[in-house]
């Protein structure tokens, strides 16, 4: 029986947290694994392995020490006792982290800890974060292949005032570049590539994509979920979801756009889930605003709803409501960019280059219009989904990753 720790921000929100809970969850029902859920902010879940270990004044001061000095890591120091002594207390096998940033972990001190204690590590990288000076997700700057320093836009998150990319930088290389010996995992080759060209290119590193719940997650009656969600049977829905609409990162601006360049369509509705979005650059169609909805089941409806799903992400590790759309049998459309281009392969959807909201618009006028095309798309898409991207491959992959840990160990 193999004890494992999972290790992460939020155990909630965000798609590094839905990925890494439901590996936990379907961890539980395994008769070889025991798995922990550890997080630092968000509520506490019904599940008894689910350990909230931060202070929330602490995250506060900590994010404060981040925005002030330009040094992201240094403080939470008692939350970070509070993980070890539960780490010790319960005697874990293999200590698996995702997230370690979002000011609830004193990272030198758990770092430094994990390599005492020689405990077996996974990381899985959900953005590039361990390897930058400053921000998770660096979009076209390649500042950390040098050291970073000059960091063009240090109010990125994690946001600050100053900038110490440079000295940032270092202290991650020195402290995650030696003395241990993690299991480096990416969700897509092209972060695997990037990863390969940083001061983590000495540790194994390994390819497992993120899986949904395609048993959640699939096709239903169309015209049924666009009656339920109130959409009238004959309109054309095309479907954008980013958590948070007004992050610059995630191109609504250029989605807007694209839709403003759509004439003619007379029956077309925009809808939108997360954060509901401050400049929607008066778009000239009907926009239906869910907000940010946690109920998979109803998530799952909204995909089935939708005869498009739209992502205009200007960076995108790998895109877990990428995947959810196309285990929904939802044709895709969007930008060629990061790991989309390996989920969206031809034949599933219609990528075109990234800002380019003239073609954008242009694939989405052409799949709106070809019926036949949508639905041979969108049954492409189910079995895409169900041959990659399932929690129970993520589950079979990290199972063979944790028993080579284990054995090496023992």
């Amino acid at each position: 029986m193999i004890r494992i720790l999972q290790v992460n921000t939020h155990n909630k929100k965000g798609g590094a947290a839905r990925t890494a809970f439901a590996l936990h969850s379907r961890l539980a029902k395994e008769s070889d694994i025991i798995s922990y859920f550890a997080h630092g902010r968000g509520d506490v879940t019904e599940d008894i392995k689910d350990y909230k270990i931060s202070l929330s004044p602490e995250i506060y001061i900590h994010a404060l020490i981040t925005r002030l000095t330009g040094f992201e890591g240094f403080g939470t120091y008692f939350s970070t006792i509070n993980l070890i002594n539960y780490i010790i207390r319960n005697e874990f096998d293999i200590i698996h982290l995702h997230n370690i940033h979002g000011y609830y972990l004193n990272f030198p001190l758990f770092i430094d800890f994990l390599k005492s204690t020689r405990l077996p590590v996974i990381w899985t990288f959900h953005d590039c974060w361990p390897f930058t000076g400053n921000c998770a997700n660096p979009f076209d700057c390649n500042k950390y292949f040098e050291g970073c320093g000059e960091c063009s836009d240090v109010k990125k998150y994690p946001k600050n005032y100053l900038d110490f990319s440079k000295r940032m930088f270092k202290l991650k290389k020195e402290l995650f570049e030696s003395n241990w010996n993690p299991v480096i995992v990416t969700p897509s080759k092209w972060l695997s590539n990037i990863v390969k060209n940083t001061f983590f290119q000495k540790y194994q590193i390994e390819i497992i994509p993120n899986g949904i719940e395609i048993e959640t997650f699939k096709p239903a009656n169309k015209e049924k979920a666009k009656q339920i969600l109130g959409f009238p049977s004959k309109s054309k829905v095309v479907l954008f979801v980013a958590a948070d609409l007004n992050n610059e990162l995630k191109g609504a601006k250029y989605f807007f756009k694209a839709i403003n360049e759509i004439k003619n369509q007379k029956d077309l509705i925009i809808a939108t889930v997360g954060k509901k979005c401050n400049n929607k650059l008066n778009v000239k169609a009907i926009v239906k605003e869910f907000g940010y909805v946690r109920d998979k089941d109803e998530l799952a409806l909204i995909y089935n709803a939708a005869d498009l799903f739209c992502i205009s992400s200007l960076e995108e590790i790998f895109g877990l409501t990428v995947t959810e759309a196309m285990a929904c049998g939802t044709p895709v459309v969007g930008f060629g960019i990061g790991g989309i281009k390996e989920q969206v392969t031809e034949g599933c959807g219609l990528l075109v280059p990234p800002k380019d909201y003239i073609s954008l618009a242009t694939a989405i006028k052409e799949l709106l219009n070809d019926e036949t095309k949508r639905i041979r798309f969108g049954k492409n898409c189910r079995k895409r989904a169900q041959d990659k991207y399932s929690v129970g491959d993520l589950v079979r992959s990290y199972k063979k990753i944790y028993y080579a840990m284990n054995s090496s160990r023992t």
